[in-house]
């Protein structure tokens, strides 16, 4: 009797370290939705290509799901926001995507200024301004003119080409596209300083930080939304940009008033359709300088609620 108890007793601790080993292995292993049986009702909002910028995404905890599912249900809200939000995507991530092609850089990267603005011209708690939420000194070493006249981070068209830069130095630095899209959240320096610290280089095997740990999740549920938007009851209409005329400044203004009536419009459509335009006066600090004002081509001008979100100082 003493003897079946003994092994009785052996065999069921054997069982219980088995158990505890077996655990622990499988913490390290990669999120498997359809095996969460608690989030079974939201099978179907999973991506069934979950690439970005040619690499696949795996969701590796329960907590990389959250952030997925939480971006979408923040963007499928059948409300007048989400509305715009779809209509400013429509007509910036076309225009985003030929400046990525442009630079030899997956078009994924779009659903950045997607995800950092939502496509407006707003100012963080952190001072990062424009669509690609981008902080003074960060513009300038990616060759955006700041100060008190001009700041080129409310333009759409300069920051892209910004953002193209950093995506290249990030890349260069990294060799990961996964990688490059955490560092733009987090910053290269910090992405850097895991890596060395942690003695690890992929995105899955860093610890980071919450907000990068979820930011590439927030990059697949946007892209999901817009690549396939039926998929939640969303459509999505062929938006474009209205038809814009340049004008090249050469030479200083001293009053953006005058020239705006002189070029058929006033100041407030000026400021609007080129919100990097912060005062009354253009000055051209080097000989050889120059800006490009944009202005619609039609006489009656229709304001756009993409440029209307426009920092003053």
């Amino acid at each position: 009797m003493k003897k079946r108890f003994r092994i009785i007793l052996f065999s069921t601790i054997t069982l219980l370290i088995l158990f505890v080993l077996l655990t622990t292995i499988q913490k390290d292993k990669y999120f498997l939705l359809h095996k969460e049986y608690r989030h079974q009702s939201f099978n179907d909002k999973i991506p069934l290509n979950n690439i970005f910028a040619n690499e696949t995404v795996h969701f590796k905890n329960k907590k990389a799901y959250d952030a997925f599912y939480k971006e979408l249900k923040n963007n499928t809200q059948k409300n007048k926001s989400t509305t715009l939000l779809l209509k400013d995507a429509m007509i910036w991530l076309p225009i985003m995507e030929k400046i990525l092609i442009k630079n030899k850089l997956p078009t994924d990267f779009k659903y950045i200024a997607m995800v950092e603005s939502n496509f407006k011209n707003v100012v963080s708690s952190k001072d990062a301004v424009g669509y690609w939420q981008l902080k003074e000194s960060t513009a300038i070493e990616l060759g955006l003119e700041v100060n008190d006249e001009v700041d080129q981070r409310l333009d759409p068209i300069k920051s892209t080409y910004a953002a193209s830069k950093f995506f290249k130095q990030a890349y260069k630095q990294f060799h990961s596209w996964t990688i490059t899209a955490a560092a733009y959240n987090r910053g290269m320096g910090g992405i850097q300083r895991a890596i060395i610290n942690q003695d690890k280089s992929g995105y899955y095997d860093l610890e980071l930080n919450e907000e990068t740990s979820k930011y590439l999740y927030k990059l697949l549920a946007v892209k999901d939304l817009v690549e396939h938007p039926s998929k939640y009851g969303l459509k999505l209409y062929n938006w474009r940009r209205e038809p814009m005329r340049t004008i090249i400044i050469s030479s200083t203004i001293d009053n953006l008033d005058v020239f705006a009536k002189a070029n058929g419009t006033n100041l407030f459509v000026l400021h609007l359709y080129n919100p990097w335009l912060l005062k009354k006066t253009l000055t051209i600090k080097k000989p050889g300088d120059s800006y490009v004002v944009e202005l619609p081509l039609q006489k009656k001008t229709i304001i756009s609620d993409t440029l209307i979100n426009k920092p003053m100082k």
